[in-house]
C-alpha cells in the first residue's frame, strides 16, 4: 500500500502547482513572442541555423525551471507547450510551428528529468536542457530543411544545441530555482 500512495502522490499536482506551472508558461509565452523572438531572428540571421544555440536556451529555460520547481511526471511538457501556445497567441514571429518545436523540446527536457527520476538537481538541469536542444535541434532539421546538410554540419547543429542548451539554459533555470526556494517561496 505503501507504493501505491507514493506512486499516486507524484500525479497528484496541488493548485500551487497548477498555478506555478500556468504563471511560468505565461510568462513564457509573453517573453518569447516579444523579448526572444526578435533575437533569435537577429543571431539566427547572422550566424545562421547555429545561432539558435545563444537564442533557444531562452526559450527552453522557463520548462526546467518547472520542472525542478515541481519535481513530477509531466510538468516540463506541460509547461513547454503551454508557453509555446501563449507564444503563439501572443504573436509569434513564428506562427504555429512553434507548437512542433514546443512539443519537440518538451518531450527532450522531460525525458532528460526523468533520468535523473525527477530528483531536482544542477545535473538534471543541464541534462533536460541539453536533450531539450536536441529536440529543437530536430524541429529545425526537419521542419525547416537543415536536414539538406551535410551529415558533419547536421551532427554541429546537434551538438551546438544541446551544449547551448543545456549550458546557458540548465544553468539559468537551476539558478533561478535555487533563488526561488531560497525565498521560501518552495520548500
Amino acid at each position: 500500500m505503501i507504493n501505491a500512495a507514493v506512486t499516486d502522490s507524484k500525479w497528484r499536482f496541488t493548485t500551487k502547482d497548477i498555478l506555478t506551472i500556468a504563471v511560468i508558461a505565461a510568462i513564457c509565452g509573453v517573453v518569447g513572442a516579444f523579448v526572444v523572438g526578435p533575437w533569435a531572428k537577429f543571431i539566427e540571421g547572422l550566424l545562421g541555423p547555429f545561432g539558435a544555440a545563444l537564442d533557444n536556451p531562452f526559450f527552453i529555460f522557463w520548462a526546467i525551471l518547472a520542472g525542478l520547481l515541481i519535481p513530477r511526471p509531466g510538468v516540463a511538457l506541460v509547461t513547454s507547450l503551454l508557453g509555446c501556445l501563449v507564444e503563439m497567441i501572443a504573436g509569434s514571429l513564428d506562427g504555429s510551428i512553434v507548437m512542433v518545436f514546443g512539443l519537440a523540446q518538451g518531450i527532450g527536457m522531460e525525458a532528460g528529468l526523468a533520468l535523473f527520476r525527477y530528483r531536482p538537481s544542477l545535473p538534471a538541469a543541464i541534462v533536460s536542457g541539453a536533450l531539450g536542444g536536441v529536440g529543437c535541434a530536430i524541429s529545425l532539421l526537419y521542419v525547416f530543411g537543415f536536414v539538406t546538410l551535410p551529415g558533419f554540419s547536421q551532427i554541429l547543429l546537434i551538438a551546438a544545441l544541446a551544449i547551448g542548451d543545456g549550458v546557458i539554459g540548465g544553468l539559468l533555470a537551476w539558478f533561478i530555482a535555487q533563488a526561488v526556494k531560497r525565498s521560501g517561496a518552495f520548500s
